[in-house]
C-alpha cells in the first residue's frame, strides 16, 4: 500500500511539472511552484524527488513513454507499409508545419542538451533516445534498400544519422523563427537530395552541344 501511495504521489509531482513547463516555460519550473500545485511541503517533495533535476528526468521519461505509445510501430503501423522516403517526407512535414504534440518536450530536450557537459544522466537519456530513433530509421532504410538497391554503396546508419540531424535542426529553426522556413521547398529539396544520393534518379543531361 505504501509503495502504491508513493507511486501516486510521484506521478502527481510529474503531472505538476509537465503542466508548469507547458503553461509557464521551463524557466519557471521550481520546487516551490510544484509544491503549490500538489500541496506538498518541501520535505514531502524531496522525499519523492531529491532534486529538481530528478524531477526533470522523470518528466523526460514520462513524455518519451507517451510519444512511444502514440507512435509505436507494429507490423500493421502505417509507417511499416510506407516507402522510406514517404516516411521522411511525413516527418519533415511534422517538424516544419505542426506544433509539438508535447509542448514540454522541446524545452526539456534543449535544457538537457545545454547541460550534457555537466550532467552525464542528461546526456545518457538523450543518447538513448536518439539511438532509438536512429535505429528505427536505419532498419526501415535497410529493408527499402533490399527491395530497391541503391546506386552506390550506402551506410544506412550514416544516412539515418544525417536525416535525424536534419529533422532536429529544422525543428530548432522552426521553433526559433518559423518565418525563416519555407516548409514546402525544404521538404522537396531534402527528399530530392536523399533520392538522388541513394538511387540517382536525377534526369541525365544531354552532353551534346
Amino acid at each position: 500500500m505504501t509503495s502504491g501511495i508513493a507511486q501516486i504521489r510521484r506521478e502527481q509531482v510529474v503531472d505538476a511539472a509537465v503542466a508548469i513547463i507547458a503553461e509557464q516555460g521551463i524557466q519557471n519550473l521550481s520546487l516551490s511552484e510544484i509544491e503549490k500545485r500538489v500541496e506538498m511541503s518541501r520535505g514531502q517533495l524531496t522525499y519523492y524527488f531529491h532534486t529538481k533535476e530528478d524531477i526533470l528526468l522523470a518528466v523526460f521519461d514520462r513524455l518519451i513513454r507517451l510519444m512511444c505509445q502514440r507512435h509505436v510501430e507494429p507490423d500493421n503501423h502505417p509507417f511499416a507499409r510506407m516507402r522510406w522516403l514517404d516516411v521522411i517526407r511525413h516527418l519533415l512535414g511534422v517538424v516544419t508545419q505542426h506544433p509539438p504534440e508535447e509542448p514540454a518536450f522541446p524545452a526539456l530536450q534543449y535544457t538537457f542538451l545545454s547541460q550534457i557537459s555537466h550532467r552525464e544522466d542528461f546526456r545518457q537519456r538523450l543518447a538513448e533516445l536518439y539511438g532509438h530513433w536512429r535505429q528505427r530509421g536505419e532498419e526501415h532504410l535497410e529493408r527499402e534498400l533490399q527491395e530497391h538497391p541503391p546506386a552506390r554503396p550506402v551506410s544506412p546508419r550514416v544516412v539515418a544519422t544525417l536525416v535525424q540531424a536534419i529533422l532536429h535542426g529544422l525543428a530548432m529553426q522552426t521553433a526559433a523563427d518559423p518565418s525563416a522556413i519555407d516548409a514546402g521547398a525544404m521538404i522537396e529539396m531534402t527528399i530530392d537530395m536523399l533520392r538522388t544520393y541513394l538511387w540517382d534518379e536525377t534526369p541525365k543531361r544531354d552532353a551534346s552541344p
